[in-house]
């Protein structure tokens, strides 16, 4: 099976303790990121939701104030098939 192809993990929207995580899929697909302040990245911290669609956008909030957070978002669509993007970074605002 072909798990969904996955375009532009970006974050967007950047304050002091909040972001949003965008990326779009090719199919309809679930939306998840995992998150933190270390890379490689531990993966039990995440974010997601189980609506299947093409246009993926993630809140995360309560993040610290003029830090750099890494994240990878995973996409799941209905066959059960996961795509997983590459490591990504951003830096939160001065408070």
């Amino acid at each position: 099976m072909i798990p969904p192809v996955l375009s532009g993990p970006a974050a967007s929207n950047i304050s002091s303790t909040t972001a949003d995580i965008m990326w779009t899929s090719n199919e309809p697909a679930t939306s998840k990121v995992y998150y933190g302040t270390i890379s490689p990245i531990d993966f039990s911290v995440s974010l997601s939701n189980d609506t299947l669609v093409t246009s993926h956008s993630l809140a995360l909030s309560g993040l610290t104030a003029s830090t750099t957070y890494y994240f990878i978002v995973e996409s799941k669509d209905a066959a059960g098939n996961t795509s997983t993007s590459t490591e990504e970074s951003f830096n939160t605002l001065l408070p």
